[in-house]
């Protein structure tokens, strides 16, 4: 069904003043022109916007009237710019209040028509260039400036400054071969020889079964890449066991390969010289807080200060674990029927390999699930390393950043460093938590918390 709208919009243009503040000019020769030729829509006060558009576009093309053309053309230009701007709209609401960007700072890369109604031959507007590339039989004009407003370069690389890339998961995994994937889950991402392996299988699954149906699309019609439906999906399940041996459940797959196309998304964008929302150190999800809190250092003392928070976290969150489960332990060493070797093997179960609480309880001695999760309480266990991971990664971040800034700084600097480092830990805590609600069962837990917890486990039971 076409969209019906205001008539308006072809003849007045969204543009930037000089102040890069918008504002809409109207252009008396495109409305002249509209008048002359759309009568009908005028006394309407709406048009389709699909019939208008078509007809704009066929008098634009016309070759003998070149005055015309160009009249018919500033009317679609006018359209243009409102379009862009819904564009850049909907790219603020979706990602604006979680990057820190809004619609104003995407415009000014974007709204560069000056509603002149003929273009120098060195200077040529985004619209300009829309019209000039459109091909009314490969889709809608609407489409088209979706399209190349995304892939406006500098409007790319500011997105990409900002964590935004826009992909989609399963384009992202569809254009990624295995052997990629593999080099950059262990080089970047120092994942397990054997992780690597398995995740190199189930993305070899993905594609011999979404490829090929994309394949089959092409056949009819070229589709953006879609989320894979129940069926394929079972269908990657069923290849992945005939090649390997594995079984995944589909919903597993679907939370794997998701979990894929975040890394991937991640390396991409650092890759390309943008800000990621994540760096990856030793598997974690190390939130960039030099390029948040020290925005006028040179780059070296970036990558620096980074360096060291990368490190200082890790180790921060690794002593956390071994004194919350040390005290832990001296707890249930005190009661009258000590506990703490159950304790310790509960949780390695659990986080290591993968088993679930009823599965644990006869392997401790015990008869019932919540007798497990009792002797466990790992919702207080993560609190309470949260909570004394965040104050020695604190007192850690504040002393080395008194050799970046001045002692005025450094009083501002405090509150920025309880609300980043708070906001990290609790990210961290907050994906252990949603893994262990539906983790993929009898195989180790993947999350930072669960790595760092079975690493301390494993380094206990050597030294014991």
């Amino acid at each position: 069904m076409n969209s019906v709208n205001s008539v308006s919009k072809y003849w007045q243009l969204v543009k930037l003043d000089f102040a890069g503040k918008r504002r809409v000019e109207m252009i008396i020769s495109a409305k002249t022109y509209f008048h002359q030729h759309f009568p009908d829509w005028i006394e309407q006060g709406e048009v389709p916007d699909a019939i208008v558009v078509r007809q704009l576009w066929q008098h634009s093309q016309e070759p003998n009237n070149t005055h015309e053309s160009s009249l018919a053309q500033l009317c679609l230009r006018c359209y243009l710019s409102h379009q862009i701007e819904q564009v850049c709209r909907r790219l603020s609401a979706t990602f604006g209040s979680l990057n820190g960007f809004t619609t104003s700072d995407l415009l000014c890369f974007v709204l560069d028509d000056d509603g002149q109604l003929g273009q120098t031959r060195d200077y040529r507007s985004l619209s300009a260039t829309i019209l000039q590339t459109f091909n009314p039989d490969k889709g809608s004009l609407k489409a088209w400036v979706s399209r190349q407003v995304k892939q406006h370069p500098d409007l790319k690389q500011f997105l990409l400054q900002q964590g935004v890339y826009l992909i989609s998961d399963w384009a992202i995994l569809n254009d990624t071969t295995a052997k990629q994937l593999r080099r950059i889950l262990a080089e970047t991402y120092h994942f397990a020889t054997v992780e690597v392996e398995e995740l190199g299988e189930l993305l070899q699954s993905f594609h011999a079964v979404y490829r090929h149906d994309r394949l089959q699309q092409r056949l009819t019609k070229v589709r953006p890449c879609q989320p894979p439906t129940p069926d394929q999906l079972s269908r990657i399940s069923k290849d992945l066991h005939s090649r390997t041996g594995h079984t995944l459940t589909p919903e597993a797959i679907s939370r794997q390969l998701t979990t894929i196309a975040h890394r991937l998304r991640s390396y991409r964008i650092a890759a390309q010289g943008g800000l990621v929302a994540s760096i990856s150190y030793d598997q974690s999800d190390i939130q960039p807080m030099i390029d948040r809190i020290q925005p006028d250092q040179e780059d070296e003392e970036q990558i620096e200060f980074l360096k060291f928070y990368q490190s200082q976290f890790l180790e921060s969150l690794d002593r956390a674990i071994a004194d919350v489960i040390s005290r832990a332990i001296a707890i249930l060493q005190k009661k009258r029927t000590p506990s703490d070797h159950l304790f310790v093997t509960a949780l390695a179960l659990f986080h290591c390999q993968g088993q679930a609480m009823g599965d644990i309880a006869p392997q401790i001695g015990f008869k019932k699930q919540y007798e497990v999760t009792r002797l466990l309480k790992l919702n207080d266990l993560r609190t309470d390393i949260r909570q004394t991971s965040l104050l020695m990664l604190r007192d850690r971040v504040l002393d080395r950043a008194k050799l970046y800034t001045d002692v005025d700084r450094l009083q501002r600097l405090d509150q920025q460093v309880d609300l980043i480092l708070n906001e990290q830990l609790t990210s961290v805590i907050e994906e252990a938590e949603s893994e262990a609600r539906s983790p993929v069962r009898n195989q180790p837990l993947r999350s930072l918390f669960a790595r760092r917890l079975c690493h301390h486990l494993a380094l206990r039971k050597s030294h014991l």
